[in-house]
């Protein structure tokens, strides 16, 4: 039976306001170059190739019918285009390599706007902790937040942006369809190789995924991409270019 595979890859971009992002630096190479080597290893075992990116990220260049292009902006995006995908087909692997962003913007507000609150409230009597309180309630949500509709004026001194955690996607996809083969990628930068292995296995097992490509930042460039692909067992690979690393990732899709 031919496969139904998911990559997405690049960044993710949360709007700020109506023209500036939060983002990333991942461009989406790794994917699709991934994307190319399933493409001509396996094209005639495939059904469809869904490909989900940012509009500037990385695309396949191996021309193929099984390809289908679906473009997205923010994690909700994503969240949202793979919840109508596992919905409506049967999807045999995923390669989850897409640069999830960690936060989004909530509000952006001027410093001056914060200040004038907070001078407006009583704390007369209040405890410590009330205190602490009251003031985490205006930094929560004040009341003179600026709107992201339209764009903030390029000569605000003092605008403070307050982030929310993003949705973390890789958690959910087990749970959309627990058959599913789920590659899975993490990224890590100054650390040892056997830190490495440690949180990329945790990120493993608490996601149910099948293989996570665990990479280094500071090993990343001028031609070379080291990673190690692990399992519940271990250590299946290690590579040191995004072709080898392409290459293992495909074989494992079709196994």
């Amino acid at each position: 039976m031919k496969k139904n595979i998911i990559i997405d890859a690049g960044p993710t971009n949360e709007r700020i306001d109506a023209v500036m992002k939060i983002t990333n630096m991942s461009t989406g190479a790794l994917g699709s170059i991934i994307a190319d080597t399933v493409l001509t290893n396996f094209e005639d075992e495939i059904e469809n190739l869904f490909y989900i990116s940012t509009k500037l990220s990385y695309k396949p260049r191996v021309e193929s019918d099984k390809v289908r292009f679906i473009t997205v902006e923010s994690t909700d995006d994503l969240i949202h285009a793979l919840d109508n995908l596992f919905a409506n087909y049967r999807i045999d692997a995923i390669v989850h390599s897409a640069a999830v962003g960690d936060y989004k913007g909530r509000y952006v507000v001027r410093a001056e706007d914060i200040v004038e609150e907070i001078l407006h409230e009583d704390f007369t009597n209040l405890s410590e902790n009330e205190k602490r309180e009251k003031l985490m309630n205006i930094f929560t949500a004040p009341k003179a937040v600026l709107h992201d509709e339209s764009k903030i004026s390029s000569y605000e001194p003092n605008l403070m942006v307050m982030l929310d955690l993003t949705p973390k996607v890789i958690s959910r996809i087990k749970k959309w369809s627990p058959d599913t083969k789920l590659i899975g990628f993490k990224l890590l930068e100054g650390v040892s190789e056997e830190e490495l292995f440690n949180v990329a296995s945790n990120l493993l097992h608490k996601n149910s995924a099948d293989y996570i490509v665990a990479n280094l930042l500071d090993r990343i460039g001028g031609g070379k991409h080291f990673a190690m692909i692990i399992n519940k067992d271990g250590i299946l690979h290690s590579c040191s270019t995004k072709p080898e690393i392409a290459n293992v990732i495909s074989h494992l899709i079709f196994e």
